[in-house]
């Protein structure tokens, strides 16, 4: 059931009766009440009042898909814009995407309003409310395979915080290796993905998730969240933050077989969150404690060990967990 109609029709925060909306849709009272029945399912709380109809509790500000068509066109962008009301995950959509037509896959931009399974790192779990976050991911042709993409992630960290300093959000930190941290809290996540030949020409997919706009309710999650709005009230426009973000990421990704992770070490190591502090390495099988340092020029996280030696972590399968 495409329920996006609907919310469009709700997302001003005003009432409107069945009658209305059914008139509006093309559908009858009972089947617009049907559909108000499953919003709840999105995490979109409606307020119903006799006479007056539906509303949503709180106004929506759906993304704007001609806000963002209109940014890649002025930019003379070759990314091929895909949006989705709702959609289990960007990543997942792409990879599924490139298993049927590799050769299709270059240059997508995925877009949409709400993820129902997205995902992190490790298999983690994303949590994506309906209209407040940016949930997008793109994919890519690239030609000199994993080598030269190595610490990615790192960069397409820095460069959001470029793009969000532009939109007056400053003191975004940077964790390794792949996420974004305001307030303490965490913001946003990147997940890179690679399909294909890893020592050839590959398909390469990145996605992220940030936080933009606090909802009312929040689940309990395993550590605490941060939202744009926290730190700025209004003029957030996550249509225009979304084209900006999508046409960094593309110029970034163009210019990486060449240029690689040693122009964005400096940016990154400045934003390093705990950079100094103790914490936890963890593995599948293991946790060892070091004192983190900054990252190499090929993206590396140096660490100090507990017996005063010095190392350096690659990616892998690990997390970073500060000790408190």
């Amino acid at each position: 059931m495409n329920l996006y109609p609907l919310i469009k029709l709700l997302s001003k925060g005003q009432f409107q009766t069945g009658t209305q909306l059914g008139e509006i849709l093309g559908i009858s009272r009972t089947a617009v009440w049907k559909q108000i029945q499953q919003l709840s399912g999105l995490g979109l709380e409606v307020v119903t009042k006799k006479n007056n109809g539906y509303k949503l509790h709180e106004p929506l500000h759906l993304i704007d898909l001609d806000i963002v068509q209109n940014s890649l066109q002025k930019a003379n962008s070759s990314l091929v814009l895909n949006f989705f009301s709702t959609l289990d995950s960007t990543n997942s959509e792409l990879s599924r995407r490139i298993s049927k037509d590799p050769d299709s896959a270059n240059k997508q931009f995925l877009l949409t309003e709400n993820q129902t399974a997205g995902r992190g790192r490790r298999g983690r779990d994303w949590y994506s409310p309906y209209a407040a976050s940016l949930s997008m991911s793109l994919s890519f042709k690239v030609e000199g395979g994993a080598n030269v993409l190595q610490a990615l992630s790192l960069a397409v960290g820095v460069e959001i915080k470029r793009v969000l300093e532009k939109h007056g959000i400053n003191n975004v930190l940077l964790k390794w290796p792949n996420d974004l941290y305001l307030n303490d809290s965490k913001l946003g996540g990147i997940l890179i993905e690679l399909k294909g030949d890893l020592a050839g020409p590959c398909n390469l997919i990145v996605g992220f998730g940030i936080n933009v706009f606090r909802p009312k309710r929040i689940p309990d999650l395993d550590q605490p969240i941060a939202f744009l709005s926290d730190v700025k009230k209004a003029g957030i426009c996550r249509s225009k933050l979304a084209a900006e973000l999508a046409l960094a990421v593309d110029k970034l990704v163009t210019d990486y077989p060449e240029k690689g992770f040693k122009p964005f070490k400096d940016a990154w190591n400045e934003a390093h969150i705990w950079k100094g502090k103790k914490a936890n390495i963890i593995s599948s099988n293991q946790s060892i404690s070091v004192i983190l340092g900054g990252v190499t020029a090929t993206g590396e996280l140096q660490v100090v060990y507990e017996d005063g030696s010095s190392g350096v972590i690659n990616a892998g399968e690990v997390s970073v967990r500060a000790i408190k």
